[in-house]
């Protein structure tokens, strides 16, 4: 049976309002919430690793604010214990400042990225490039186009395998293609564990409310009814209750999963596979 261990950790914490993350108009007007940014760790019974999302090297939101609690990921891996050199498989969600950047601290990685994003949000560049490519333009409201240089610089390595669609990249571990989605090809994780699959969302939903009511979030930069879909494919992994649902950017993930805080940095401890150390 493939188990893996599953931790989430949230690199830096923003703040943005409540119906951005779980829809409008059912969750406006009910203030500012906490917004976790998160990249997870995963560990096989046989000690290989996998980062999902690495975050971003420095950066300010979309709004301009500055983001509480930051620690680079590379930092934040060797705090719980990890050298980044050893992490030689790492996975894309999307290509999203938040989820992309940061990619030149981990030289020895393998990088899984759906075809379709990349070749997608590349069109996207060179056709609205010749206008400001800042956070003001929403095209690039949530992209940093350098992210793309240090992307093609793996590619130059060899070091980046582009999937076109449901992929598995390492027993127990399969990325599942949200076409049009939250970006054009956005991927989410089912992760197989002693305790049933997981299902590691990404951004392909933010909240556990967008799922429970099948609601997608105010903010999105692809297809809602596509999104609305496969909020019902993520929710046939995770169970009806949601108890191995992963949302991308929930605060309360630190209320329904065991979690603990090292150095000033949240953590959710997922899943623990036999014969590993709780990080709690």
């Amino acid at each position: 049976m493939n188990d893996w261990s599953i931790w989430s950790f949230a690199y830096a914490m923003g703040k943005l309002p409540y119906d951005f993350l779980s829809g409008s108009p059912v969750s406006s007007n009910k203030g500012i919430v906490p917004v976790p940014m998160i990249v997870t760790l995963l560990k096989s019974a046989e000690d290989e690793l996998i980062l999902v999302d690495t975050g971003f090297a420095a950066g300010e939101s979309m709004t301009g604010r500055k983001f509480d609690d930051f620690v680079r990921s590379d930092d934040l891996l060797r705090r719980f214990g990890t050298d980044p050199a050893d992490i030689r498989k790492l996975v894309l969600t999307h290509m999203h400042f938040d989820h992309a950047g940061n990619l030149d601290a981990f030289p020895n990685a393998r990088i899984y990225l759906q075809r379709y994003e990349y070749d997608a949000w590349k069109a996207a560049i060179a056709e609205f490039g010749g206008q400001p490519q800042s956070k003001d333009h929403w095209a690039f409201s949530s992209l940093n186009v350098p992210d793309f240089e240090a992307l093609e610089r793996a590619m130059a390595q060899g070091r980046v395998e582009f999937l076109d669609g449901d992929a598995e990249v390492a027993p127990g571990v399969t990325c599942r293609l949200a076409r049009d989605t939250h970006t054009f090809g956005s991927q989410w994780l089912e992760v197989q564990t002693r305790h049933g699959p997981y299902a590691l969302a990404g951004d392909c939903c933010y909240t556990f409310f967008n799922v429970e009511r099948m609601w997608p979030p105010g903010y999105t930069q692809g297809n809602t009814f596509n999104m609305i879909r496969e909020f019902q494919r993520m929710k046939a992994v995770a169970g009806e209750d949601l108890k191995r649902l992963v949302p991308g950017h929930d605060i309360e993930l630190f209320s329904r999963y065991p979690s603990g805080k090292r150095e000033g940095t949240a953590f959710i401890e997922v899943a623990l596979a036999e014969g590993h150390a709780s990080l709690l």
